[in-house]
């Protein structure tokens, strides 16, 4: 099954996807911006996180694709079914393909989907104070600012807030 917008089409992560993934997750710009944190990946680490994924209830992973190549992952972590609601996360591969489109193009074909197939009622995501262009990206799609989470995450060598936004079917 794809999920299919305008611009993009979302399916599933393919062991052909490791070279894009591992950029990502490598990449310093990308993972500086992000709420976790990770470590760096080595190819075949990337090529067995793949291959150990499976259909979880709670989690919808799907590469963003255009003309047949991957450039980003998006996701919905912590589906409630019961509540309604989810998380949303994307990561674009590359500065390059950022400012197209494919990003807000993405973020509207999954939370319709969320929101027309899942019934879900409530799509969250928190976004880093200083990542401007996620913020607008969100707000593009109609998410609303709820909030900031002071001093939740630590990076490069101090505390930073985040902002959570939301959209309600």
């Amino acid at each position: 099954m794809f999920i299919k917008g305008k611009k993009v089409l979302l399916r599933a992560v393919e062991l052909g996807d490791a070279d894009v993934l591992q950029q990502m997750i490598n990449d310093e710009e990308v993972e500086r911006m992000m709420w976790g944190y990770s470590f760096p990946v080595a190819r075949h680490q990337q090529l067995k996180w793949i291959e150990n994924l499976s259909n979880e209830k709670s989690v919808l992973r799907a590469m963003i694709d255009v003309d047949g190549s991957a450039i980003g992952t998006i996701i919905l972590s912590d589906i409630d079914m019961r509540n309604g609601i989810a998380e949303i996360h994307i990561k674009l591969a590359n500065a390059c393909e950022r400012g197209k489109g494919y990003g807000t193009d993405a973020v509207s074909a999954l939370v319709a989907y969320a929101f027309d197939e899942l019934r879900l009622n409530c799509i969250y995501c928190r976004i880093k104070e200083d990542n401007i262009a996620s913020q607008k990206l969100f707000e593009k799609c109609g998410f609303v600012k709820e909030g900031c989470l002071r001093s939740r995450v630590y990076r490069n060598g101090k505390h930073h807030n985040f902002y959570e936004y939301s959209i309600l079917k």
